[in-house]
């Protein structure tokens, strides 16, 4: 073999070798990109049983345990736990997981509870607390009115309009309470409220209680309602101080104790949003706590 010869030979050698080369490099980087999809499966399979299990205890927790003006018992402190003559002998447990929304961090995920009677309810007929968040956010007395008689019309079982209203047509389907907060999307007179104030949603309420229980006011609602108090309320809570009395209201929301007592309470809720999520996955449901069954409670997907 001539020099000539040895050098194609050589060639060619050095182009197979770099082709297997860039071949084994991509093999490799396939491999490495499947190995990374399946830890990251494997590791979303994981996070997934982890907020299931801690859906499933904090459902738990509000089926079995007392509930109080601070949230739900985690029912590890006997003495909160006292009674005598049938009667809590101490107002709060000093265990509670709060139901204000406040969002915990444990076990890797992240998790709040929201006692649905510190929101804003869109089925009761009493409509003094939906009133006063549009009124907080510019609307005035008309179209309050007429925001208000559109969301009746829709919910009622009738189909008589009331003035300012609208009632349910061929196209949208109503005249049943509203069974999510987002079906106020589907009325005509709520979307260009939602589109300016979509976060209206996060204070709304499926309740059919009209008062509003204050313990349970989450901080962005306290905000709309009574800005000035609401750093003031954040600090409390945050060293487990909580409206126990009445006159403790006079250092936060005076302006309560002119109102009626059926419009507002410190206790109360039978009605609980549920809320876990991790890094990729997010449950939320609606517990239900059925009144006179022990340990009795209906669990709803939320939409």
């Amino acid at each position: 073999m001539n020099s000539r010869q040895s050098g194609v030979a050589l060639l060619a050698v050095l182009v197979v070798s770099v082709i297997l080369a860039v071949l084994m490099g991509y093999a490799t980087s396939r491999m490495q990109q499947r190995l990374a999809l399946a830890e990251d499966a494997k590791e979303a399979l994981h996070e997934l049983a982890r907020v299931n299990a801690k859906l499933n205890e904090l459902t738990y927790l509000l089926a079995t345990q007392r509930i109080t003006a601070a949230g739900v018992s985690k029912g590890n402190n006997k003495v909160g736990l006292a009674r005598e003559g049938g009667q809590w002998l101490h107002p709060l447990t000093g265990d509670e997981l709060r139901a204000d929304g406040y969002a915990y961090e444990a076990s890797g995920v992240k998790f709040s509870i929201q006692n649905e009677a510190g929101l804003i309810s869109v089925n009761t007929p009493t409509q003094y607390w939906l009133k006063r968040w549009l009124s907080e956010h510019g609307y005035g007395v008309s179209e309050q009115n007429r925001l208000t008689a559109t969301l009746a019309d829709y919910a009622d079982g009738d189909n008589w309009r009331r003035p300012g209203g609208k009632e349910v047509s061929d196209e949208v389907i109503g005249n049943y309470l509203l069974q999510s907060c987002n079906e106020l999307w589907r009325i005509e007179a709520w979307v260009a409220l939602l589109e300016k104030h979509p976060y209206f949603l996060d204070h709304c309420s499926l309740s059919r209680v009209s008062k509003i229980n204050i313990n349970a006011v989450p901080n962005g609602l306290w905000r709309v309602l009574w800005p000035k108090a609401a750093d003031k309320v954040a600090e409390a809570r945050s060293s487990d101080q909580w409206i126990k009395l009445d006159n403790a209201l006079l250092q936060f929301a005076p302006g309560l104790l002119t109102l009626s007592s059926d419009l507002y309470t410190r206790l109360g809720g039978r009605s609980f949003i549920i809320k876990v999520w991790g890094e990729s996955t997010s449950l939320s449901v609606r517990v239900e706590l059925n009144d006179g069954k022990l340990n009795s409670y209906t669990v709803r997907a939320r939409r």
